[in-house]
């Protein structure tokens, strides 16, 4: 199992995954010391949308035991800067994540070559 510590840590296991066609949402669950226990599909949408419902990506996590878990999706515009959007649905399930007691360590934008941490740019406010 590999260890995720941070977030360039897990663009290394998801950059392999970059579709250049369309927008996916993936989530990664955790254990309590920080290994990885599962690469989850959430969504898949098009171009430049890719719709997540909360339900999908809590009942993965309870489903896996996650301690802990990150969400990422990929841009194929190549611009990993996070749209208004993506900032206002990390808040929303950064809430979430903090009622059911599963803690989200961090939201990636991602490319192939590149990523964006919300946690480490401080993009919402995590408490």
């Amino acid at each position: 199992m590999s260890q995720i510590h941070n977030s360039h840590s897990a663009f290394n296991l998801l950059k392999s995954k970059f579709n250049p066609t369309a927008e996916e949402f993936w989530l990664l669950t955790l254990n309590s010391v920080l290994e990885l226990t599962q690469t989850i599909l959430i969504s898949k949408g098009t171009l430049n949308h890719c719709p997540v419902h909360p339900r999908d990506l809590f009942r993965e996590c309870i489903k896996a035991n996650a301690f802990t878990f990150i969400i990422a999706h990929n841009h194929p515009s190549l611009d990993v800067t996070p749209s208004p959007e993506d900032t206002k649905l990390t808040q929303r399930l950064f809430r979430i994540s903090k009622i059911l007691e599963i803690p989200m360590a961090d939201h990636i934008i991602f490319t192939d070559k590149n990523y964006f941490s919300l946690r480490e740019n401080n993009s919402i406010s995590w408490k």
